[in-house]
């Protein structure tokens, strides 16, 4: 963002303006128990988000693991949907990229998509490949999954060929294999650094220490997370462009995030709808509730009124997107211009009176 020089301010108006912004800090104004609002977010939003995750993924390798055991058509089909569930639990855990998915690169190792199908396959082919790496980011997670069970074959039929008669049945069994207990290890890294019985995370997210708005406390932490995603995460990767947003309005029905599977505008909804739990608290205390001890009420219902609109908008995406995005394009287009006002009010509205420095990288079309 530019920054304009202020030159020949008379003292008057700058002593008004130190004022201004002096009345503007939260801590000064007034007694909203920040404290209890983290509290809520770590152990009653977080906390379950990642002990749900790790669930699912413990349910997911079971389910790959009598799949290994007898490959049949019904035990393909419960794999998938336990692959369907854990894509789902992940919109919960996808906001909260610090901390020890920050330095994990949980979001990088477990979600990056559109997946690399050449690479997949030169992989189950060799037999060779390392998952972490940079160069296996789009050939790994839960998307590799999606294509691995879902884009193999036309039918399930074929895909089960793929896993019992085919040349490389038993690599891209393997291959399988490896990744679930990739993803498994990686959501059970972040989710034992945060528990107390772990690495404690939540008990420095909850410390007094960082009860504050500075750069590096919790809630700066937590709020920059929430806002990259809802911008780069949730308005761009899963709307704005396979809607053609970025590609000069040319659409990209293959960025959806899960083109194998076809259910892409559930996982959107799903997230969308975690982003607003965030926003309330859950019922709890939440940052609607902490703008409007600051006087900032009609901005907390602002934000909740243009989430509204953006949840109707969601409702118009029909599955598989790739498909609407191809043939009827215009209500992804529409829902993206709903999450872009949600992006303006959160980024600039917010942040500002809640004395939160936003710290990533700024976009474009913000």
């Amino acid at each position: 963002m530019s920054q304009r020089k202020l030159t020949h301010i008379p003292l008057l108006l700058l002593l008004f303006l130190t004022a201004c912004s002096s009345s503007t800090n939260p801590d000064e104004t007034t007694d909203f128990d920040r404290a209890a609002m983290l509290e809520n977010y770590g152990n009653n939003i977080i906390l379950p988000a990642f002990e749900d995750m790790q669930t699912a993924t413990e349910e997911l390798q079971s389910a790959a693991q009598s799949f290994e055991a007898a490959p049949t058509l019904n035990q393909l089909e419960a794999l998938q949907a336990s692959l369907k569930e854990t894509r789902l639990a992940w919109q919960d855990v996808s906001p909260f990229q610090f901390g020890p998915s920050e330095s994990i690169l949980l979001r990088a190792s477990l979600n990056t998509y559109p997946v690399d199908t050449d690479k997949i396959q030169q992989n189950v082919s060799s037999g060779d490949y390392t998952f972490g790496t940079i160069n296996n980011r789009d050939a790994a997670g839960l998307p590799a999954l999606g294509y691995l069970l879902h884009g193999t074959g036309d039918t399930n039929e074929e895909i089960l060929t793929m896993y019992t008669t085919d040349d490389n049945a038993n690599n891209r069994m393997n291959y399988l294999l490896d990744n679930i207990t990739f993803i498994k290890e990686q959501v059970d890294t972040a989710t034992e650094d945060w528990q107390t019985s772990g690495g404690n995370y939540i008990g420095m997210f909850l410390s007094e220490d960082n009860a504050g708005t500075d750069v590096g406390s919790s809630l700066g932490m937590l709020i920059n997370s929430y806002v990259m995603h809802y911008e780069r995460i949730l308005r761009d990767g899963k709307i704005g462009i396979p809607a053609g947003v970025r590609s000069a309005g040319t659409p990209r029905p293959v960025a959806v995030e899960a083109y194998y599977g076809g259910y892409s505008s559930e996982l959107a909804r799903a997230n969308l709808k975690q982003i607003e739990r965030i926003f309330t608290g859950a019922g709890g205390r939440g940052l609607d509730d902490n703008l409007e001890a600051l006087n900032a009420g009609d901005l907390a219902n602002e934000i909740q009124t243009q989430m509204d609109e953006a949840q109707t908008a969601f409702k118009a995406l029909n599955d598989p997107l790739s498909q609407q995005v191809q043939n009827n394009n215009e209500p992804v287009l529409t829902a993206f211009e709903e999450i872009q006002q949600v992006v303006t009010l959160v980024k600039a509205d917010m942040t500002s009176i809640l004395g939160i420095t936003i710290t990533y990288q700024d976009n474009d079309g913000d």
